[in-house]
């Protein structure tokens, strides 16, 4: 079970999110809420397409029967994990900046990610995974392609507790999504992509400002 909401949405939805800060939605009768919102001539069916998508992204909960309302942003459910996106990291050469604006969720069932501790979620970039083996919430196996989303747990940060893992590390400013190789001479992050010749080896030296944020555990495909 997998929910995804993020910044981006109709201009109505946002509206009514802002408006359901200050006021209980749910005992106010709808043609008044298109009123609140500068819309008077708005249909009670399209304020409803609204609330429905709204509830189906898990941003807000509005029970007129039980004259109840909820705000997503804090709805808990211990059987959920509560993912943050935090942007996004290459799956090519390390180009692509390192962001933690929180993006959005992913509510993941804990029964179908086993994680030791806590959770964040990065969207790839780029094909140089697009050959990996990452688990999957249905307990299979599936690769890293451009648009999907890692899950990675932080608690697996150092080193030698990932050497041919993948990780995502931050090298000098830049996010990458890799495997981590401990080889003869030096450790390097490694691409599985099906055009091997297009991404050599990103070797660490260790003069750079190299951190791993942690092992990917799941794909979630985009």
């Amino acid at each position: 079970m997998i929910y995804l909401y993020t910044d981006a949405m109709h201009e109505i939805q946002e509206l009514l999110l802002e408006l359901a800060k200050s006021e209980d939605l749910s005992r106010v009768s709808l043609r008044k809420i298109a009123e609140m919102l500068g819309r008077k001539d708005m249909s009670p069916g399209v304020l409803q397409h609204h609330f429905a998508q709204l509830e189906k992204k898990k941003l807000l909960f509005v029970d007129r029967k039980g004259k109840t309302q909820q705000i997503g942003a804090d709805l808990t459910d211990s059987r959920l994990y509560a993912i943050p996106i935090v942007g996004m990291a290459s799956c090519g050469p390390a180009n692509q900046f390192a962001e933690e604006a929180i993006e959005g969720y992913l509510h993941v069932s804990k029964t179908s990610i086993k994680a030791k501790g806590q959770l964040f979620a990065v969207r790839a970039s780029g094909d140089s995974m697009n050959d990996a083996s990452v688990s999957t919430p249905d307990g299979n196996v599936a690769p890293l392609e451009n648009g999907d989303y890692a899950i990675v747990d932080t608690s697996f940060c150092s080193v030698d507790e990932n050497i041919g893992k993948y990780v995502v590390s931050i090298i000098n400013g830049l996010a990458n999504i890799k495997r981590l190789m401990k080889r003869a001479y030096d450790y390097a992050l490694v691409s599985e992509s099906t055009d091997m010749k297009k991404y050599p080896p990103i070797i660490i030296h260790e003069d750079d400002d190299y951190l791993i944020n942690g092992r990917v555990i799941a794909v979630i495909k985009g």
